[in-house]
C-alpha cells in the first residue's frame, strides 16, 4: 500500500467517524467507496437497511466535483437532504415543484461546487436548464442511480424517466456511475449493467446475500374475506410493533384502513398515490416519527422509509413478483430484532390476479392507434402528448419508440410529456413494439408463476427466494417460516450452475484433445465451457450462443455436448433461453435486435464493428425462424426490394455475393444482400 492510498483510507476513516458518526463500515461499503473515489462504475445490490446512501454520500465528501444522485421519490429526496443537513453536510433536491429562480440558483450551486450532493428527480434529466447547464460544462465526478432496478423494463418498478440516464450521462462526459438497488434477480441484473455501462467503463457488481435472517416468512390463504379479517386481526394484535399493510390497489387500501380504524384501538392511516401530496406527507412523515403506527397503503409507499423498528408487514394482496414482494417486506426487521412478513390473502384473490394477467396481454389495435396518433406529428418540432393516466402503456411505447429512435422523449409535466419525432413511421413500426410488449408480458407470466411457487410451495420460503435470487439461503436457525416451524428443514435444490457441469465438459476436452493430438483450449476455451455451464442450451442454435461455439465447432461437436448437458438442463431447468441466461456481445446484439434498435445503435452500443454486427444479424436469422425476426428484417429492407434480390438469387444462385450485386446494377448495397441471402436460404418468399 503507497502513502496515497493509505492516506485515502485514513481520510474515509474519519470521515465515518467523525462526520457520519459511525464506528465500522458493513460489507462491502468500503470497498465500493474506494473504488467509487478510483472512478469505477460500480452496482451495488444490497438489502434493504444495509447502508446503501454511505456508499455515495462519504465519497462525495472527497470528489472535486458534486455528485448527483438520481431518485425516483420527491419525499426520499427530501428526507436525505434533512438527514445530510443534520450532519453539517449540504445537499440540495431539484426538483419540479421549484421555482425556475431556486432552480437556477441550484445549479449555479452545482457550477462552483457550493455543495457536494444534488439529488435529481428522473424527469429533470431533459429539461432545457439541466441540458443548458451541461452543454455550458458542469461537472459531475460521481453519477448515482438509486433504485436502479428502475431503469429495467424487465424490474418490478419500471420508470420510463430512468431510460433518458444513458443520454444525460453521455452529455457529462461519461462520469463513473454507482447504481444501487436492494433487489434485482438476474434479468434485471443484466439490464441494468447493459443499460448503465459502456465497454470502457463496464460496470463492477457487489451482491451480499438477499437473506433476512430476523425476518419470519408465512403465508396464509383465506376461504373467505371473514377468515382473511381474522386472519388480519390476530396477525396486528400479536404484534405491538410498527405496521406496514400493502394492499393491490387505491381502494382496497381505502377499505381496509376504514375496517382497520373500527377494529383497532391505534391509529391507522391511510397512504395511496391518489392522496393530495400535503396528506401524502403528514403520513410518511408521522409514520417516520412514531405518532402514526399503522400504515395501510400501496406499494408507493415504502421506499426510503427511515425507520428500523418496523415489526410487522402485511400482503393483503398478491404481489406482482417475488422482488417487489421481497423488498417491501425488507422494511421490516431493519433494526436486526426479530419481525414478521405475513401474506394474508384469499383464495379468489389469487385467481383474479392470474386471469387479470392473462388477458392483459397487449392489444395490437391499441398499439396501432397510438403510434399512427405519433406518426401524425410534425418532424423534429417538439410538442406535449397526454398520456393515458389509467395505464402504463403509453410510457412503454415512448420508450419503445425513443430506443428505436424514431422519437425524442422531452422532460414530463404532470400528464402531459414532452415527445419530438425524429423519423418516419412504417408499417413494421407496430409490429415491432407488439413483439416486444409480449416479451414483458410473457416476462411477467414468469414472475406470477414464480410468486405461486412462493405462495404453495412445501419446502422452506426462505430457500425459495434464495432460488429466485440465485443465491443458497439455509433455513435460519431460529426464526424462519411458516414451513419450517416445527418441521425438519427439507433438503435444498441446486438453482445455480455447479462445478460438476465444468469437471464433465472439461474431462470430455481432454478426451478430444488426446485423440486429435491437439491443446485442450484448441478444442473448446474455458469461457466457452463455463458458458455452457451457466446457460446449460438444449438446442444446436442455443448451444452456437455460447463464446467459443461457432458453426464449425457446432457441427463437429453440439450433439456431444448436447447429449452431455442434458441430464443437467432436466435436473435444472432454466428460465428462458441462452440469449437471455448469457451476457456476450452477440446476445446482447441480438436482444436488441428483438428490440427494434438500429444497426448502428447496437453497433455503439455493444462497441464491435460493422461487419461483426451484421454477422450477428445475419447469424440470428440462420439460427431462428422467420417469426423472431421478420419484424426487423423486413422493416431494414422492403418487401418489394427482397423479391427483387431473391429474383436474382434464384436465377444465378445465393453462393457469391458479387454477381448478384452486379445483376441488380448496383442498386442495394452489399448489407442488403447479406441479409437477403440470409433470408433467400431459410426459404422465406413473399
Amino acid at each position: 500500500m503507497n502513502d496515497t492510498t493509505f492516506g485515502l483510507m485514513r481520510q474515509v476513516d474519519d470521515l465515518l467517524h467523525h462526520r457520519f458518526g459511525l464506528r465500522a463500515f458493513r460489507t462491502p461499503q468500503k470497498e465500493i467507496i474506494l473504488k467509487a473515489l478510483g472512478g469505477e462504475s460500480q452496482l451495488a445490490i444490497l438489502p434493504t437497511g444495509s447502508g446503501k446512501s454511505l456508499c455515495y454520500q462519504l465519497p462525495s465528501l472527497l470528489l472535486p466535483h458534486p455528485t448527483i444522485v438520481i431518485s425516483p421519490l420527491i419525499a426520499l429526496m427530501k428526507d436525505q437532504v434533512d438527514s445530510l443537513a443534520a450532519k453539517g453536510i449540504s445537499a440540495h433536491a431539484l426538483t419540479g415543484s421549484l421555482s425556475t429562480t431556486e432552480q437556477q440558483q441550484i445549479l449555479d450551486d452545482w457550477a462552483c461546487h457550493a455543495v457536494p450532493l444534488i439529488y435529481l428527480a428522473p424527469e429533470r434529466l431533459s429539461h432545457p436548464l439541466v441540458i443548458a447547464g451541461l452543454r455550458r460544462g458542469l461537472k459531475i465526478s460521481l453519477l448515482v442511480v438509486d433504485e436502479a432496478h428502475c431503469i429495467s423494463e424487465w424490474g418490478h418498478d419500471f420508470r420510463p424517466d430512468y431510460r433518458r440516464i444513458r443520454e444525460f450521462r453521455e452529455l457529462a462526459d461519461n462520469p463513473p456511475v454507482m447504481a444501487l438497488t436492494a433487489t434485482a434477480p438476474a434479468r434485471v441484473r443484466r439490464d441494468i449493467v447493459y443499460q448503465l455501462g459502456t465497454p470502457q467503463s463496464p460496470l463492477v457488481t457487489h451482491e451480499t446475500s438477499v437473506d433476512r435472517p430476523n425476518l419470519h416468512l408465512g403465508v396464509r390463504i383465506a376461504v373467505s374475506s371473514r377468515e382473511q379479517r381474522r386472519l388480519m386481526t390476530e396477525a396486528i394484535e400479536d404484534n405491538p410493533h410498527p405496521t406496514i399493510v400493502y394492499a393491490g390497489t387505491r381502494r382496497q387500501a381505502e377499505e381496509w384502513g376504514e375496517w382497520l380504524r373500527g377494529s383497532q384501538s391505534r391509529r391507522v392511516r391511510v397512504y395511496h398515490a391518489g392522496l393530495g401530496p400535503q396528506v401524502r406527507k403528514d403520513v410518511q412523515e408521522g409514520f417516520t416519527a412514531g405518532t402514526i403506527p399503522i400504515v395501510v397503503a400501496t406499494t408507493a409507499f415504502g421506499m426510503g422509509i427511515n425507520r428500523s423498528d418496523v415489526g410487522l408487514v402485511i400482503h393483503v394482496a398478491v404481489p406482482e413478483s417475488l422482488a417487489s414482494y421481497y423488498q417491501e417486506v425488507g422494511r421490516a426487521g431493519r433494526d436486526g430484532l426479530p419481525a414478521k412478513a405475513r401474506m394474508i390473502i384469499r383464495y379468489r384473490d389469487f385467481e383474479q390476479r392470474e386471469m387479470r394477467l392473462r388477458s392483459s396481454e397487449p392489444d395490437p389495435a391499441h398499439i396501432m392507434r397510438m403510434v399512427s396518433a405519433m406518426a401524425e406529428l410534425p418532424v423534429n418540432r417538439q410538442v406535449r402528448w397526454e398520456l393515458d393516466d389509467e395505464e402504463m402503456l403509453g410510457p412503454i411505447v415512448l420508450a419503445a419508440l425513443h430506443d428505436m429512435q424514431m422519437v425524442k422523449v422531452g422532460d414530463k409535466s404532470g400528464r402531459a410529456i414532452a415527445v419530438t419525432r425524429k423519423a418516419d413511421f412504417d408499417a413494421l413500426t407496430v409490429p415491432s413494439i407488439v413483439h416486444r410488449l409480449r416479451q414483458q408480458h410473457q416476462y411477467r407470466m414468469e414472475q406470477f408463476r414464480f410468486m405461486k411457487e412462493y405462495v404453495f410451495s412445501e419446502m422452506c420460503r426462505r430457500q425459495v427466494i434464495g432460488q429466485y435470487f440465485g443465491q443458497t439461503l439455509l433455513p435460519a436457525p431460529d426464526v424462519c417460516c411458516d414451513i419450517c416451524d416445527g418441521r425438519q428443514h427439507p433438503q435444498l435444490r441446486n438453482t445455480v450452475p455447479d462445478w460438476s457441469v465444468v469437471t464433465e465438459l472439461r474431462q470430455w476436452r481432454a478426451e478430444v484433445a488426446r485423440q486429435t493430438g491437439v491443446a485442450p483450449y484448441i478444442v473448446l476455451t474455458d469461457k466457452a465451457i463455463q458458458s455452457m455451464a451457466l446457460a446449460l442450451p438444449k438446442t444446436l442454435d442455443d448451444l452456437q450462443l455460447c463464446p467459443g461455439i461457432g458453426p464449425v465447432k457446432r457441427d463437429r461437436y453440439g450433439a456431444q455436448l448436447l447429449e452431455i448437458l442434458r441430464p443437467f438442463a432436466v435436473q435444472r431447468p432454466m428460465a428462458g433461453d441462452a440469449s437471455e441466461v448469457l451476457q456476450t456481445p452477440k446476445t446482447l446484439a441480438i436482444a436488441m435486435f428483438r428490440e427494434g434498435i438500429p444497426i448502428s445503435e447496437v453497433q455503439r452500443r455493444i462497441d464491435r464493428a460493422h461487419t461483426t454486427v451484421m454477422g450477428y444479424l445475419t447469424e440470428w436469422i440462420d439460427t431462428r425462424s422467420a417469426e423472431e425476426w421478420a419484424h426487423y428484417v423486413f422493416r431494414m429492407m422492403p418487401a418489394d426490394s427482397y423479391r427483387q434480390i431473391a429474383e436474382v438469387f434464384g436465377r444465378i444462385g445465393a453462393d457469391r455475393l458479387r454477381p448478384v450485386y452486379d445483376g441488380l446494377s448496383q442498386a442495394f448495397p452489399y448489407d442488403m444482400l447479406r441479409i437477403a441471402q440470409s433470408v433467400f436460404r431459410k426459404g422465406v418468399h413473399l
